[in-house]
């Protein structure tokens, strides 16, 4: 009678366990990625309305204000209509003898142009062409304005961390200043005339 190996039994079993708990781990990844993307954009609800209006065109959809061109974050769109429309054309064709002569068939055709210009934060720009109907001219007029709501809700966002990164990169003063300030200080009273001279003394080596 066959007799199953006791290692090889229990490496399989091992194995199988081990795919199971990396299935289970990519599924809770999966969910927890899938409700952080839903929170954030509970506190930016211009990011669903940019990509509902990019699902029936080419534009760049946004993930966490990232897209595929670069990020939101930065960005400017424009939307850019020069009387784009689509007119009532009539084209004469040859009759035959049923009718007559000559007669006249009714159809569309695109007048005008419009484009929506986007520049990325990061330096990237794309140029997308704009079918000349309503129902085009209207997503590409939403698209716009999501897209560049998003880009200031963004920069307001990180306004605060910027202007932080900026005083932290401002160069120190020079000893000039330091003194002038201290002389300030003295002249207000704030300082009396010995420790002036100890600070400008400590600022100046002596």
């Amino acid at each position: 009678m066959f007799k199953r190996d006791p290692e090889k039994s229990a490496q399989k079993t091992a194995e199988r366990e081990k795919k199971q708990q990396a299935l289970r781990e990519a599924v809770d990844k999966r969910k927890a990625d899938k409700d952080a993307l839903k929170d954030w954009r509970k506190l930016h609800p211009t990011e669903k309305t940019m990509n509902t209006a990019a699902m029936m065109r080419l534009w760049p959809s946004s993930k966490f204000g990232m897209t595929g061109q670069g990020p939101v974050l930065g960005g400017q769109a424009e939307f850019v209509d020069a009387g784009a429309h689509k007119a009532w054309t009539a084209t004469r064709l040859a009759g035959g003898v049923a009718t007559g002569g000559l007669s006249a068939v009714a159809g569309r055709k695109n007048k005008g142009s419009a484009v929506v210009n986007l520049t990325f934060g990061n330096g990237a720009a794309q140029t997308y062409n704009v079918t000349p109907d309503s129902t085009a001219l209207r997503a590409a007029n939403q698209y716009v304005n999501a897209f560049n709501a998003l880009a200031a809700q963004l920069d307001n966002e990180e306004g605060p961390s910027s202007s932080i990164k900026e005083v932290q990169a401002s160069p120190p003063l020079s000893v000039a200043d330091e003194i002038s300030k201290l002389k300030a200080l003295l002249e207000q009273g704030v300082l009396t005339q010995d420790e002036f001279d100890q600070q400008k003394s400590r600022l100046l080596g002596t």
